[in-house]
Formats: structure tokens, sequence, C-alpha cells
């Protein structure tokens, strides 16, 4: 009875945390400040004109990947050189900054670029994010 009752238990906990889960990726609905595919900039978004957007900043994304390999040399060096480290990250800070200057001029909104570009991710501006 009480390997039932544990068994019982733990597949009401599996399936409350697949659903909680669910719901909380889904989003609480259009409108409702709910996460994830309900943003209403995600049904918005002009596939031509990201595609333009796209292709106008594959250089800025081109040089950020750069940026985080010369970063992650830099880190790895038996003894760092913690100028070089600050030089590179602050490089990186002004491409990013490019790259949400030129998600505003798309009226992407604001937030941290246009997709996940590694830290953090796209905010619509609608109460989404």
């Amino acid at each position: 009875m009480k390997k039932t009752m544990m068994i019982a238990i733990v597949a009401l906990f599996v399936i409350g945390l697949i659903a909680t889960t669910s719901y909380a990726w889904k989003g609480a609905g259009p409108g409702s400040g709910g996460y994830g595919y309900n943003c209403p900039a995600y049904g918005s978004v002009d596939p031509e004109k990201a595609q333009k957007f796209y292709n106008d900043t594959a250089p800025i994304r081109q040089k950020m990947l750069q940026l985080r390999g010369e970063l992650a040399q830099l880190f790895a060096q038996q003894n760092p050189d913690w100028d070089a480290i600050s030089q590179k990250r602050q490089e990186m800070a002004k491409l990013k900054t490019e790259l949400q200057k030129k998600a505003h001029e798309y009226g992407f909104g604001y937030g941290y670029g246009f997709g996940r570009m590694g830290h953090g991710g796209y905010r619509c501006g609608q109460g989404c994010w």
C-alpha cells in the first residue's frame, strides 16, 4: 500500500511539474503579461523586415562572435591580461548597444536585441518580459 501511494504521489508531482512548465512556457494569454509566444510582437514581426534586419546586422553579430572568442582566449591564459579583457568587454558593450539601436530602428522594441544573443532575450515592449 505504501509503495502504491508513493508511486501515485510521484506521478502526480511529475504531471503537475509538466503542466506548470508548459503553462509558464506558453504564457498566460495575449495581453496578460505572460511569458512565451503569446507576446504580441512574436506574431507581428514581418518576415521580410526580420530578414533585412538579420542581413543588416550580420557584421555586428560576426564581430561579437569574434570578440567572444578573443575574450575566451584572454581568460584561458595562465596570467590573464585584465586590461585587455576590460577593453574587449567595452568593445562588446558598444556592439550590443549598436545592435539594440538597429533593433529599435527596425521597430522591434527594446531589450537585448532581436532574438536571443546569449545575454537575456528580446523584449517586445508590450509587457511580455
